[in-house]
């Protein structure tokens, strides 16, 4: 089957992750998966542009965890780079070497970068090359996994495309590339770099909003992220009737939340808040972490929707770190 290709894209001032292409939908009650095959079952996506928005006036830094420099990274990525200059490709492998170290697995993720010229104010795209449901290894039958959980889980590459996929702008005339903290004005590169990785090796849900009715599935099932989202309340957002006006009113209720014992342990008991505002933002809303409750600054500030020039941010965050080992990291 044709490798499935979803998308995440960021928005300066505005990041964003692509809802991917829904299908039929299909009931709360979705028929139970085949059993595990080796190559399993994948889907295609949708990839979205990366563009300006309006920057942060105040500059802000999170640094990058200590680490002891004789520690090795624990999961190894293969990037292709294409038309990169040296500062570029510098910056970007900055962001590859502290998800190396973040990461676990014995199957390497594999990434496809191209800096290009883009369109007017378009910085650029990344996103999981495929998810797939139900091969050998896969944690949960029935559950959509991108292609580097499920490469990790099966114990070898289920397809040879590459893992993520990325494009950066080249025309972009405020980018930073330095290692020190992004000044006033300039969008850190790295920074960047590093959340749209991260929406590629798993912080991504399926979610859309569309003639007031609300879905969380793809084609019947959810991905991982999506087994873990709930209200306030503790309602299980796979438990509400999928393409209904309910679960449209829950993703538009600022009142979203992703739980787990992972999620709850490194954020002092709690679950966490996820960006949900009352107008469906295709793109941000849901797949990212609530801007409000994570401010710049926040150890926990990469994976909202929002970054600015002077934002320089060196580490994922507990939470985002917890959320991805709780789908399948």
């Amino acid at each position: 089957m044709r490798p499935a290709r979803s998308s995440v894209s960021l928005l300066v001032g505005a990041l964003a992750v692509s809802t991917l292409v829904v299908g039929g939908g299909g009931a709360a009650g979705a028929a139970p998966a085949p059993g595990p095959t080796a190559s399993g079952v994948s889907r295609p996506g949708t990839m979205t542009e990366v563009r300006v928005g309006t920057p942060l006036s105040v500059p802000s830094v999170v640094p990058a965890e200590a680490r002891r420099a004789d520690r090795p990274a624990t999961a190894t990525f293969t990037v292709t780079y294409s038309g990169f200059t040296p500062a570029a490709k510098a910056a970007f492998q900055r962001a590859v070497n502290i998800w190396a170290g973040q990461l676990n697995s014995s199957v390497p993720v594999t990434v496809a970068a191209s800096f290009e010229p883009l369109g007017p104010g378009v910085l650029g795209s990344a996103g999981p090359s495929s998810v797939w449901r139900d091969f050998a290894g896969a944690p949960q039958a029935g559950t959509w996994y991108v292609d580097a959980v499920a490469n990790k889980r099966r114990g070898s590459q289920l397809d040879p495309s590459p893992d993520i996929v990325a494009r950066f702008s080249s025309n972009f005339g405020n980018w930073h590339y330095g290692t020190g903290p992004a000044p006033a004005g300039k969008y850190d590169f790295t920074s960047v770099v590093l959340h749209e990785l991260g929406h590629g090796v798993g912080f991504i849900g399926a979610a859309n909003v569309s003639s007031n009715r609300g879905t969380v599935r793809l084609s019947g099932y959810p991905l991982a992220y999506s087994r873990y989202t709930e209200t306030n309340t503790g309602t299980k957002l796979l438990g509400l009737p999928d393409s209904s006006t309910q679960l449209a009113g829950v993703l538009r209720g600022n009142n979203v939340y992703f739980d787990s014992p992972k999620v709850r342990n490194a954020n002092g008991g709690a679950t966490a808040r996820l960006y949900a505002p009352s107008t469906w933002q295709p793109g941000s809303s849901y797949s990212h972490l609530d801007e409000a409750t994570y401010r710049a600054g926040d150890v926990n500030s990469l994976m909202t929707p929002q970054i600015g020039s002077g934002e320089t941010i060196r580490n994922p965050g507990p939470i985002t770190k917890a959320v991805l080992l709780t789908t399948g990291w």
